[in-house]
This record gives structure tokens, C-alpha cells and sequence, in this order.
């Protein structure tokens, strides 16, 4: 896991025997943007909510898609106290993209949020080419500039301090 902001993280897959040490490290929502539905649920000494946005990194997201995943992360981490893990298999193109967006959505300017994710998550490729291009940093901007701004949680694209940052 790879803390991204002092809300959000990035990572591969969330197994049933990653879920303890996601639990432990203060993951309470979890969003998954890989093609196979979730291993880990939400429920009693367990997550708050787990969402799942299916998609592929091998062909360009589909707008509504794009929109769907950053809504989904929206819903979760504007939850009082969440902390939203957004995986796919190996958390290297997909969640690191989605979570591109969600931060341009939020108000980032884009090559800032690409370089937040990727000095955090050495592996992360933030706003693949394969899957997004200019017109869905343009969707990102204006869905977020209309509906999730001001943001209820600013602390939610304040930087994870590199100096803690440590693969749990």
C-alpha cells in the first residue's frame, strides 16, 4: 500500500490476506478498478464500504466509466475520517489512473497530481496513454468543478509527507 494523500492510497489487489494489514494501517473504504470483482467486503470489524468500478487498462476508459470511478472515490472520501485504498491487480496503471483523475477533479493541477502519485507509488504510471487522454483531464475538471467542489474533506489532496512514506 502506498499512501498517496492523508486520505487515499494506492496498491495492488486487496486480498483477503491483505485485508488485515490494509485494516491495520487505518483503511476504512475500499475501491476496486480492476476487471474482477472484489475479494474483501464491507461489514463488522471489516471495511465501511467496498465499491467496485470494472474496467480494462488495455483499451481506452470509457467517459461514463471515468465518471462512475471518480464518483465512487468521491462517495468514499468524503466520509467523515475515511481513508478510501483504490486497487486494481497490481496497482500500477488503473487505480493509480482513476486516483490521476479524482485529484484533477479535486482541483490539482495535472502534472501536480501525477508526480503526488508517482513519487509515493515508485510503480505507478498516473494517467496512462492506454486509457485516458486531454478530453478526460477536461471531463475530470468540469465534473469535479461542478459537483465536488468546495470539497468536504480538503485534508483529501493534502500530500502524504515522503518522509513516512513506506509500502505497508
Amino acid at each position: 500500500m502506498y499512501r498517496i494523500t492523508q486520505c487515499l492510497s494506492v496498491g495492488p489487489f486487496a486480498s483477503p490476506e491483505r485485508a488485515q494489514k490494509l485494516l491495520a494501517a487505518g483503511v476504512t473504504h475500499v475501491l476496486n478498478v480492476s476487471d474482477g470483482p472484489s475479494h474483501v467486503s464491507a461489514g463488522k470489524d471489516s471495511f465501511a464500504d467496498v465499491l467496485w468500478v470494472p474496467m480494462s487498462d488495455s483499451r481506452r476508459l470509457m467517459f461514463p466509466t471515468a465518471v462512475q470511478a471518480i464518483d465512487a472515490l468521491h462517495e468514499l472520501a468524503s466520509a467523515p475520517n475515511a481513508h478510501v485504498y483504490v486497487h486494481c491487480v497490481a496497482g500500477i496503471v488503473r487505480s493509480p489512473t482513476i486516483l490521476w483523475l479524482y485529484l484533477i477533479a479535486c482541483g490539482l493541477p495535472t502534472k501536480f497530481a501525477r508526480d503526488v502519485i508517482e513519487t509515493r507509488s515508485p510503480n505507478a504510471t498516473a494517467g496512462h496513454y492506454r486509457m485516458v487522454d486531454h478530453e478526460h483531464v477536461s471531463l475530470a475538471q468540469k465534473h469535479g468543478s461542478k459537483h465536488y467542489l468546495p470539497h468536504p474533506r480538503p485534508d483529501v489532496i493534502v500530500p502524504f509527507p515522503l518522509s513516512e512514506d513506506a509500502e505497508e
